[in-house]
């Protein structure tokens, strides 16, 4: 092969994409190990160890991925999909792994597996070739239907394990994905406007009484703008309405563990010795740090274990301490530079596939960054989503490394078409 020629093929490579993700994992590798330094272990057993055999594992997994056609990804969105239904109701049903009270995980001997992590995957390709296929429109209620049935499935799968936090990824990636399959972002916002009356209306103050009128009045415009069939304005303007009032229903449905978040969240201090623990050793570790943080290895509420999951979880934590505002700063330019490098494959082609899939993965990565760090300060109910890159994990350091296979693939074939 000519010099020429290898060099046409290096560029088809997104090097700068790779770099911003070597980056992200190599500073994940430094604050798991820096908020485990005290683990007087073999170093074969510690999680920075672990954590570099899943990123050089999935490093293989995205480097093989990247040279799969776009076709193939297509024909095998079904039967991806297929397995990984298969696999939640295994794990669901016959051999999950109960930890704190969930039971989430496969035990393969070698390691744990995750399936909710694959179903991830594989309802992006699956959602994604579907809607490629079928634009939805809330004129023709009907191109809803196999969408609506691909979603519950793995989405009622996960609930039941429970795990909400990740369900509630299938709800993003769905949203997108109708997004740019043809929905406007107010048709968006009339789809979710329910959940968020039960949000607004379950809090008994003034304040979230007043922003849940003011959601109705929102709701109100965006019909009287969108003209819908008169079928359909009723049916968005009643299910907010008694969204709002049968918002204790909901309540009662959720999980005593997952109650608990919610109350946690709205006042911390309540039980700082118990539920709101977390939270507030969070915020006290982030706030300590300053501007330019304790140092490496020397924080207080991590090292000395007053922050549980301090290397999972509560990983951004571990970086406000010991790195403070500017090491904060270097961390959410890497990811603002990394997802704005990864749906920059969209201008490659006009493929609704490609999109689906680019827009589909970078909300995933996104929603799993806005969540974890907004948890960590106190924005948002503890959660068990982890920090993408950062968070030790291995079935979600391997679904990282699928999807930036997925990104790289796309732009490469892309790029040789």
């Amino acid at each position: 092969m000519s010099s020429g020629k290898l060099l046409d093929s290096s560029l088809k490579i997104d090097w700068l994409f790779i770099g911003l993700v070597v980056s992200l994992m190599a500073c994940g590798l430094v604050l798991v190990y820096s908020a485990t330094i005290m683990d007087e272990i073999p170093f074969y057993r510690t999680y920075w160890f672990k954590q570099l055999l899943h990123f050089l594992g999935g490093f293989v997994v995205a480097s093989l991925l990247v040279f799969v056609k776009i076709d193939w990804l297509k024909r095998a969105a079904v039967p991806l999909y297929i397995v990984s239904l298969i696999l939640l109701a295994v794990v669901l049903f016959v051999a999950g792994d109960v930890v704190k009270g969930a039971g989430r995980w496969i035990d393969l001997g070698l390691f744990k597996l995750q399936p909710s992590e694959f179903a991830k995957i594989s309802y992006l390709l699956v959602i994604s070739y579907w809607l490629s296929r079928h634009p939805v429109s809330l004129y023709k209620v009907k191109s809803f239907a196999v969408p609506f049935v691909l979603f519950i499935v793995p989405f009622g799968l996960v609930l039941k394990q429970p795990d909400l936090s990740t369900a509630l990824t299938f709800i993003a990636v769905t949203l997108v994905g109708f997004f740019f399959a043809g929905l406007t972002l107010t048709d968006v916002f009339l789809m979710v406007s329910p959940v968020v009356s039960v949000l607004f209306s379950h809090s008994q103050s003034i304040g979230y009484e007043i922003l849940w009128g003011l959601l109705i009045c929102a709701v109100v415009f965006a019909l009287v703008r969108r003209r819908l069939p008169k079928v359909l304005t009723v049916i968005f303007l009643a299910a907010n309405i008694l969204a709002g009032y049968a918002s204790s229903m909901v309540w009662n449905m959720l999980e005593p563990h997952q109650q608990k978040r919610v109350n946690t969240f709205l006042d911390p201090m309540s039980d700082p010795m118990g539920d709101g623990y977390q939270v507030l050793q969070s915020i006290t570790a982030i706030g300590s740090g300053g501007v330019s943080g304790k140092g490496f290895g020397n924080g207080t509420q991590t090292n000395l274990s007053f922050l549980p999951e301090e290397h999972t979880d509560f990983i951004f934590s571990v970086l406000g301490e010991q790195f403070g505002f500017v090491g904060c700063a270097v961390i959410l330019v890497l990811f603002a530079l990394f997802l704005w490098r990864a749906t920059s494959v969209c201008k490659l082609t006009p493929d609704p596939f490609v999109t689906l899939v680019t827009m589909g993965a970078s909300t995933i990565f996104l929603f799993h960054i806005l969540v974890n760090i907004a948890m960590t300060i106190g924005l948002m109910p503890v959660t068990g989503l982890p920090l993408p890159f950062l968070s030790y994990g291995g079935s979600f350091a391997l679904t990282c490394m699928v999807l930036v296979g997925f990104l790289l693939c796309l732009r490469y074939q892309c790029r040789r078409r």
